[in-house]
């Protein structure tokens, strides 16, 4: 055991993804690790403080560097949770690659939802069943629910996308800065309708770079 080596690595699994993500130097890019949550920053050379960035729910990570960007103001939402919670109602769900991207070419064909749902309702953080979770809040604003789960997968992906644009609106309210891509890593990236769905509420395109950030990170 002497002999063991201890590495230390980056820190948290969400500095480690973002550690991955090769971010522009003049600060322009907002970062995305997504996966069951959606860790939503950038890099600043100061936190973000104040009664606005708490009410927004704004984290300051550091990045471990002494001068330039050391912090990453961050927010989380939610993420595919709300799918992976939603699935549990459903016998005949993905068991794989093939079958995900079967979903996913087959929830592109649906038109938008008439309604999103809103990410940031803490109904969604631990309920018995997501599926009902998400019918209620659907219900309560005269929606109706999807009739499948490719419905459900095309829901919770342009909700999720409309989240992370409500989050980079905020940055750039609070920051005064203009951001002019998205860069995202982790499981989520590697969903072409998550990505499309970001892309098309935020305005801004998004670069996908279909890998796990943490591990890469790390």
């Amino acid at each position: 055991l002497e002999q063991t080596p201890v590495i230390a690595v980056p820190g948290h699994d969400t500095t480690c993804a973002y550690d991955a993500i090769p971010a522009a130097a003049d600060g322009s890019d907002i970062l995305l690790s997504a996966g069951t949550w959606s860790l939503v920053g950038f890099e600043n050379d100061r936190p973000l403080l104040g009664d606005d960035a708490i009410a927004a729910r704004v984290a300051n990570d550091r990045t471990g560097r002494t001068t330039g960007a050391g912090y990453r103001p961050l927010v989380n939402v939610i993420g595919l949770w709300l799918l992976e919670g939603t699935l549990k109602d459903f016998a005949s769900r993905p068991q794989n690659d093939a079958q995900w991207a079967a979903h996913i070419k087959a929830a592109e064909t649906l038109p938008a939802p008439a309604r999103l749902h809103d990410v940031t309702d803490a109904a969604f953080a631990n309920p018995a069943s997501m599926k009902a979770a998400i019918d209620a809040q659907l219900k309560r604003h005269g929606a109706r629910a999807p009739r499948d789960l490719a419905g459900y997968v095309r829901l919770i992906c342009a909700s999720l996308g409309r989240g992370h644009a409500d989050v980079i609106r905020t940055f750039e309210k609070l920051s005064g800065r203009t951001f002019r891509r998205i860069l995202m890593v982790g499981g989520g990236s590697k969903n072409r309708l998550l990505c499309q769905a970001t892309a098309d509420a935020s305005g801004l395109p998004v670069v996908s770079f279909s890998l796990e950030g943490t591990a890469v990170g790390n």
